[in-house]
């Protein structure tokens, strides 16, 4: 969705980013979408005035809005429409630690098994995907920066022996956690409506899920391992939840 009044923006790839702009959509807030190329984020992040680099970023005006829960907060606060909220019918509780696992653990072992398997032989599989959306002039500083950024993203993320094993357990054991929660038959996480619990544990594990509303990672190529992970993970009950989750609700339109 485009305005020239808010600006979002995002790496394509971030599930963080994707969390926050699901919310956008849903509320139907008009908005226009900037991809900042990695390292090249890191000055526009400064020059914007945000307290950090990482994204996403919303910019309403001299408002800085930085962090995807933050950017729901500050969604659920425009809508216009109250019937949509984002926040859970009752179970808030619930809702709340489904969010944080899925922040802290869930999201956070996702990238560090994506990098681990990514940054040290197939760092330009990801390119396509954290350069979407960006041009002009960005995407030629971006092009430029890449040998600098690739160099920071691998001396950022602890890519060590065991790093993918370890990361596959954490993620293996969010989804036996999950599965739990969706063995009664439930089509929601928490409460009888979709909530913002819904909406981030559906965008942290789009990136295996592949859903074809976010095409993102279906034009992008994986290395065989990860390759591997999507089929394993492909008829866990959570994963099949995701797909019939995006289908149902992260169409714009809806």
């Amino acid at each position: 969705m485009a305005e020239t009044g808010i600006r979002f923006m995002t790496f394509g790839i971030s599930p963080y980013c994707e969390k926050a702009r699901w919310a956008l959509d849903w509320h139907r807030i008009r908005y226009r979408e900037i991809g900042w190329p990695p390292g090249l984020h890191q000055i526009l992040a400064k020059r914007c005035g945000a307290k950090t680099s990482a994204l996403p970023i919303l910019l309403e005006g001299t408002t800085v809005i930085q962090g995807s829960s933050a950017i729901i907060d500050w969604a659920e606060r425009r809508a216009e429409d109250h019937a949509r909220s984002l926040a859970p019918s009752n179970s808030a509780g619930e809702t709340q630690e489904i969010e944080r696992r899925s922040n802290e653990i869930t999201a956070v072992h996702v990238r560090r098994l994506a990098f681990a398997e990514m940054l040290p032989n197939y760092a330009h599989f990801g390119k396509p995907g954290m350069f979407e959306r960006a041009s002009g002039w960005h995407r030629l500083a971006g092009h430029i920066m890449w040998p600098v950024a690739e160099r920071i993203m691998m001396r950022g993320y602890d890519r060590g022996p065991g790093a993918a094993a370890e990361s596959r357990a954490k993620i293996d054991a969010e989804l036996d956690w999950l599965d739990a929660k969706l063995a009664d038959g439930r089509a929601y996480l928490a409460g009888e409506r979709f909530s913002r619990a819904d909406l981030t544990v559906a965008s942290v594990l789009a990136a295996f899920a592949r859903p074809k509303e976010m095409p993102t990672f279906h034009n992008m190529r994986a290395p065989e391992a990860l390759a591997a992970d999507v089929r394993r993970w492909s008829e866990r009950p959570t994963l099949r939840w995701v797909l019939e989750t995006y289908r149902t609700h992260r169409r714009q339109a809806n």
